[in-house]
């Protein structure tokens, strides 16, 4: 089997929104998107629609790390709904986060990535954006080819039932939210910011970036 090698990307946004699974009546978005919006923005780079990218990304791995970000912030929207012919006005809370800067991670064999590599020099084809699209990118760098590594501490996500301890480092923030994922019936995934998941076992990673393969999640 050749060799894998990570094609790695710094990327601003002005704001994002990575909604998370399962909630109604409001939209909450997750600190880092999973592996499928990551691929997602690269498959934007990429010029791929959505049904060509699952088939290009075939055995692929994906993830992003949170970088830094300015604050999360809440918005409300107001409705109108038509109900059994009767008018229905209402409200719904949206949580943003504000100027966040991610580190993405594409996971290949080395022919394809540096196929990838030599496509994007030539330009993107499409502007990638932070979870729904009228939010832009502020910012993309292309950081080159990287080493991958496995890895039992992780600097970004994982799931629940994968994570054997918490190490707090200075203002290390985490979250615990539900994904639509295949690793077990535990659905909820531990994000971290500024801290690490010491793990059960070792997983691919990239600079302490885990990486998943899109089969292990539901696309949504």
């Amino acid at each position: 089997m050749e060799a894998l090698k990570a094609l790695v990307i710094e990327i601003k946004f002005q704001e994002a929104l990575f909604k998370t699974h399962y909630t109604k009546g409001f939209r909450l978005t997750y600190p880092i998107p999973l592996p499928t919006s990551v691929a997602g923005v690269f498959g934007a780079l990429l010029g791929l629609d959505r049904f060509n990218l699952l088939r290009y990304f075939n055995n692929a791995f994906f993830g992003a790390k949170l970088l830094s970000y300015e604050s999360f912030f809440q918005e409300t929207t107001t409705y109108i709904q038509y109900k059994n012919r009767k008018m229905v006005r209402g409200a719904t809370i949206t949580n943003i986060i504000n100027s966040p800067k991610y580190l993405m991670c594409l996971v290949s064999d080395e022919e394809k990535i540096e196929k990838i590599k030599e496509k994007l020099s030539n330009g993107i084809e499409f502007s990638p954006y932070g979870g729904q699209n009228d939010f832009f990118f502020e910012d993309l760098r292309f950081l080159g080819i990287k080493n991958v590594d496995k890895s039992f501490i992780v600097e970004n996500y994982a799931p629940q039932d994968l994570v054997e301890k918490i190490e707090f480092r200075k203002n290390t923030d985490l979250q615990i939210l539900p994904v639509k994922h295949k690793f077990s019936k535990n659905p909820n995934f531990y994000f971290v910011f500024n801290g690490g998941l010491k793990l059960k076992e070792e997983i691919l990673s990239v600079d302490g970036v885990a990486v998943f393969p899109l089969d292990k999640f539901y696309y949504l």
